[in-house]
């Protein structure tokens, strides 16, 4: 075993007594070390996130940000030729110009088929809106002309869930 051994007068001229002090590490204690070290070392690396066209600005401002509308908020609005749209609100993420936005339509049901959700319309640094006008005629259903609307929306949990890409300073 391993130990340190400290002598110390016990008081002003006692005899001195030896003390051995004996580490053995547990295996709890180690694990714990490794898991901080890994910590460490994952936190001390940076993350790289390049913009390579369509925006310029410092590269230590670059950021990443994401989000969703929420499956149970959010809030679809009709439209007069027969559609719907979504306005999403990112301006937590503090974007000094118009980032780059990808997005996508998740539900339960009934938007597998839908056009418009990956056609961004007005995209500004604080948010961005997104039309669905129906549902898609494919091989399998030529002759489809399913219109949405809020209520099926809601019903299915409809959501726009997005990530944005831009300059924050």
């Amino acid at each position: 075993s391993s130990g340190i051994n400290a002598e110390w007068p016990l008081r002003p001229g006692a005899v001195s007594t030896n003390v051995t002090v004996t580490f053995l590490p547990t295996k709890a204690m180690t694990l714990l070390l490794l898991a901080t070290l890994s910590i460490l070392l994952v936190c001390s690396q940076q993350a790289s996130i390049n913009i390579v066209s369509g925006a310029h600005g410092a590269a230590p401002c670059v950021a990443l940000c994401s989000g969703t509308s929420g499956k149970q908020s959010s809030s679809w609005q009709s439209y007069t030729q027969g559609g719907m749209y979504l306005d999403v609100d990112m301006a937590a993420c503090g974007f000094i110009a118009t980032p780059l936005i990808t997005t996508s339509l998740e539900g339960q049901a009934f938007h597998t088929y839908m056009v418009g959700v990956t056609s961004i319309h007005n995209a500004r640094k604080t948010g961005f809106r997104v039309y669905l006008h129906g549902w898609a005629r494919t091989a399998a259903r030529p002759n489809e002309n399913v219109k949405p609307s809020v209520t099926n929306a809601k019903a299915n949990m409809w959501n726009v869930n997005w990530m944005a890409t831009g300059y924050t300073c």
